[in-house]
């Protein structure tokens, strides 16, 4: 197992009113990708830190409930250790919550934090802001490409250990990575022998990977991030207009079809207003008498067919003819209207004058759509015979 170090800087902190300690929310420790490392021969190495890997279940759980120390802590001869039961009272200055989780937007492993240590708090309130996350990890040679950027060994099995809260380191391997987080990937460049400072450093910023001074990194990163969040919001108020307009061109349609009701209403209001206007006239001088004698004499033709069982109450004229059709031929009269009931009707009583009335065309064999009146009448007497 290799030992790696990576840095972010502490973002959102509170201090809690009662015991003064230090939080943390939502820090990003963690995220894919590729990056540069030192390592101690002076020799760089770009590594992976793959999905598969990073955002595992088990990387993940590794980061809760984690010691929070100043700087990494070293042995008696300057070499790195990590931080365990024996040494955790003198170098623990906090602790990492159990809330451990992934961004899937950003990729990233987050996770709150709280800083008890009252010199570490002051320290931090006074500028002391990056975090470096110390992890084992295996190292496995393994060449490839991901997001576009090239690797020669992937980092399996990661196990986080510690989270150091660190200045802005320039030495060692404790300098690996500066940003390792939502917003900034940090990966060092141009490596100088002297002192192995990193002066420049390759950020992320609006979809590109630019280089900018180390000093620069947290002003272009907080720049992009803001210009993110501006954009965001940009893209949120466009979809609140398409849902207003949405909005306002659904009422317009009902409002439409809403004026086209009331315009058949009032259609429909005015013709009844003519038809009842029409019925008065008829009955307006001698109209009455001339309606009743019309009436009284339909009345005496329907019965002469369907028989004095006929009862003409309620009925208008054409129900009457419609009931006295039905009584002679079984015919669908649905939806017919005058112009074809009452010439049907004056047939049925001209087929009463004639004796033949209540004879249909299926009761003569043979008969077809061309038999006429006279053959019909025929068919009839010769059957009475």
């Amino acid at each position: 197992m290799s030992t790696r170090y990576d840095t972010a800087s502490i973002r959102t902190l509170t201090t809690d009113p009662q015991t003064g300690f230090l939080h943390a929310t939502n820090v990003p420790i963690a995220r894919t990708g590729v990056f540069e490392y030192l390592n101690p021969d002076g020799s760089t190495d770009m590594e992976a830190k793959l999905p598969a890997d990073i955002l595992s279940d088990s990387t993940v759980a590794s980061a809760n409930n984690r010691p929070v120390t100043e700087d990494h802590p070293v042995n008696g001869n300057g070499q790195r250790i990590l931080v365990d039961s024996s040494n955790s009272q003198q170098l623990m200055k906090g602790f990492t919550a159990s809330n451990a989780h992934v961004d899937k937007a950003t990729n990233t492993v987050r996770v709150d934090m709280t800083i008890t240590n009252p010199d570490l708090i002051s320290k931090i309130n006074s500028g002391k802001n990056q975090l470096s996350i110390g992890f084992q990890t295996q190292i496995v040679p393994q060449s490839g490409e991901y997001n576009g950027q090239k690797y020669d060994s992937v980092q399996r099995n990661i196990q986080i250990n510690h989270v150091a809260v660190v200045d802005m380191a320039r030495e060692g391997p404790s300098i690996s990575l500066v940003g390792d987080s939502a917003e900034m990937v940090g990966q060092h460049s141009n490596p100088t022998k002297k002192g192995q400072q990193m002066d420049t450093v390759k950020i992320k910023a609006g979809g590109s990977t630019i280089t900018v001074a180390a000093d620069d990194a947290d002003t272009v990163m907080k720049l992009d991030a803001d210009n993110s969040a501006k954009a965001k919001q940009i893209a949120s108020l466009n979809a609140k207009i398409k849902e207003l307009t949405e909005q306002r061109d659904a009422l317009q349609g009902k409002s439409d079809e809403a004026g086209k009701k009331a315009s058949e209403a009032q259609a429909k209001a005015d013709s009844a207003d003519k038809e009842l206007a029409d019925y008065k006239k008829k009955f307006e001088g001698d109209g009455f008498e001339k309606a009743v004698a019309e009436r009284i004499s339909l009345i005496n033709k329907c019965k002469s067919i369907v028989g004095d069982s006929f009862d003409p109450t309620g009925k208008s004229a054409k129900d009457m003819k419609i009931e006295v059709i039905k009584k002679v031929d079984s015919v669908d009269l649905k939806d017919k209207d005058d112009a074809y009931i009452n010439p049907y009707f004056d047939s049925v009583m001209n087929r009463k004058k004639d004796a033949v009335v209540g004879v249909t065309s299926t009761d003569v064999a043979g008969d077809n759509a061309d038999t006429s009146l006279a053959n019909l009448h025929a068919s009839y007497y010769n059957r009475k015979k």
